[in-house]
């Protein structure tokens, strides 16, 4: 199976079957396989240059509508009876074949394959009049039956004396009162008049429907009954008719079925050539030639999948296997690899390519490829184990009639074994005869390429004053990565460059070095002041001296007392005034210091002591709170 999706040719693809007319035909485009045979590859150019002399002669082609054919045809295959509409499908159908035979008659000078396609079709003329004679705009004819125009007429003329009769009862004086609504309501194939809840008694007539509550009800006047029934018994009729007609028209369309399908089939089929021309009329296509020597020329073409493409050329003949491209990152070498990729794919998909000239294919079997990051995630392989899953898969189901495209190859892993592998891989795969276009930035590679008969160097050229790839292909050059150039002019030091210069000239590793002297930084400890209860301290926030209390919970705060109430403030910038051992006598009690109401102070004090006379006093206090 052809591995095209790397090269973006399911793109193509979708392009192609947008210019398909019918569902089955776009279908059809997006599974369509390469053609890998000479012969084959060789008919579908045929066949699209046939269609582009049409359309660049402006002819207009008679084709099917945008509607699938399929899903009727499988409702005759089911016995189901078809309704009108589907009727005249099938008869557009019919004619849309009789007028391609016809039309591609006429151009069978110009278009003979084509025309031979349409000698295969069956003109079903006899069906196709049947059809149209009892289908008319989307309805049974009155002309397909000799009762049927008759019932018709006696159903409308009924149909007008119902609503006459209702029209009566709608403008009479003696029922205004019972009417909730002047209309005309149809329920249930019953004609009905709206009449209030009150009324339903009064007003003579079948009761069919009332409303949701109750307030109205829907009744059939008895001077109608007569005339609904018999419009009834007239439109059954006139159904049984209509089915028998179009139940015998269905099984017409049966016994004709396998006729239908491979006119069908044949029909997609010249749909298909049909987008492939207008895709290639759209990208200014030219007709490629195909060859079976491995023979690649490309004339100035361009990837049809970008805009503002730099056209491609190259010649591999046939004693060259290979073509190695090297150059800058970004520089074009992937598109160069899915150009031609897709320049193989798109000739034997039977499409024109947009070149400046006809390009010579080769005509490939296999299109093999290892474009981007190829990690398989399930398994838990890197990148280079998966790449090498690949490529021994390639080695071994690669034949002479395989194209492989390689981006990058070796990459991934140390480079000396990496281009080891690389150079490995290239040899083999030409001494099968394959076709191989590859892209590498190692110089043993394109040591390998320079030497070898059988492969041809490439680069992608590279505007040295703008600093810019200019995507243009050189052929029998090779590309340097320009890493040193690019650096310099981004502003990397001219020491720098030398030794990387140095380094390439001669292989030599910088190995000088320098003793480096570091000097310790001594910093000064500092010990963190630690302030004691009752110590005088001064603290940003007070001009005054204040006493220090304790250490707040919260980091880097302290409570201090000032002004008789404690306060909490950061502990920055706190200093030392005079410690409380050298203010006060040893054993001194320093929370006498923190008192903020001395006679509660007291108070408590003698309370704690069991003084009556504290007791007393706070006994008072409490009786004239309560007064």
């Amino acid at each position: 199976m052809n591995n095209t999706d790397e090269i973006d040719f399911s793109r193509v693809r979708k392009l192609v079957a947008h210019y398909a007319v019918s569902p089955e035909a776009k279908d059809r485009v997006l599974v369509q396989p390469l053609a890998t045979k000479l012969v084959k590859a060789n008919a579908l150019l045929d066949e699209t240059a046939e269609m582009l002399w049409i359309l660049n002669h402006s002819l207009h082609i008679p084709f099917i509508n945008s509607d699938a054919f399929t899903p009727t045809l499988n409702k005759v295959k089911k016995g189901i009876i078809l309704n009108p509409a589907e009727l005249e499908q099938v008869a557009d159908f019919i004619r849309v074949t009789r007028l391609l035979v016809r039309f591609f008659d006429k151009q069978r000078g110009n278009t003979p394959i084509i025309a031979s396609y349409c000698d295969t079709l069956t003109i079903l003329d006899t069906l196709e009049n049947e059809i149209y004679d009892a289908i008319d705009h989307g309805q049974v004819a009155d002309k397909a039956d000799k009762d049927l125009a008759k019932l018709r007429q006696r159903s409308n003329k009924l149909s007008t004396n119902i609503q006459d009769t209702l029209q009566k009862y709608l403008q009479s004086k003696k029922y205004q009162t019972m009417l909730q609504d002047y209309q005309i309501i149809q329920k249930d194939n019953h004609y009905t008049l709206p009449i209030k809840a009150s009324f339903k008694h009064t007003f003579g007539g079948n009761i069919i429907d009332q409303s949701n509550h109750g307030n109205t009800v829907f009744i059939e006047p008895t001077k109608i009954v007569h005339l609904t029934q018999e419009k009834a018994t007239i439109e059954n009729q006139i159904y049984l008719i209509e089915n028998q007609i179009l139940g015998d028209l269905s099984a017409k369309i049966y016994h004709e079925l396998s006729q239908l399908e491979a006119n069908l089939n044949i029909i997609v089929d010249l749909d298909c050539i049909l987008a492939r021309a207008k895709y290639s009329q759209s990208i200014n296509g030219k007709r490629p030639t195909l060859n079976e020597q491995n023979q690649l020329q490309l004339i100035g073409m361009t990837h049809p999948l970008l805009s503002n493409p730099i056209p491609l050329t190259l010649n591999l003949d046939s004693t060259k296997r290979g073509l190695i491209i090297t150059g800058p990152n970004a520089g074009g070498k992937t598109v160069t690899l899915k150009t031609v990729g897709l320049a193989i794919a798109m000739t034997e998909f039977g499409l024109f390519l947009p070149s400046v000239d006809a390009c010579s294919i080769p005509v490939m079997t296999k299109i093999y490829t290892s474009i981007g990051d190829h990690q398989d995630l399930d398994n838990s392989l890197s990148t280079f184990s998966a790449e090498m899953g690949r490529m021994a898969y390639i080695v071994q189901h690669a034949t002479k009639d395989s194209l492989i495209l390689l981006d990058e190859l070796g990459s991934g892993t140390d480079p000396n074994e990496g281009a080891a592998l690389a150079i490995a891989l290239l040899q083999t795969l030409q001494l099968k005869g394959c076709l191989v276009l590859a892209t590498t930035h190692y110089s043993s590679i394109k040591d390998y390429s320079t030497r070898h008969p059988a492969f041809i160097t490439a680069a992608m050229d590279f505007d040295l004053d703008t600093l810019k790839p200019t995507y243009k292909l050189l052929l029998n050059q090779i590309g340097a990565s320009r890493a040193l150039w690019i650096a310099e002019r981004s502003g990397m030091p001219q020491e720098i460059l030398a030794i990387a210069n140095n380094f390439l000239n001669t292989g030599n590793f910088p190995l000088k070095q320098r003793t480096i002297k570091f000097k310790k930084n001594q910093k000064k400890d500092k010990t963190a002041i630690s302030f004691k209860k009752g110590d005088r301290i001064k603290v940003p926030k007070y001009s005054q001296e204040v006493l220090f209390y304790q250490n707040s919970d919260l980091a880097n705060q302290i409570i201090i007392f000032v002004n008789n109430t404690f306060k909490t403030v950061p502990a920055k910038g706190a200093k030392l005034v005079r410690k409380a051992e050298d203010l006060y006598p040893a054993g001194y009690n320093l929370d006498l210091l923190f008192v903020r109401n001395w006679q509660e102070y007291k108070l408590n004090k003698d309370l704690n002591r069991g003084s009556k006379k504290a007791w007393k006093k706070l006994k008072n206090k409490q009786i004239k709170r309560e007064d």
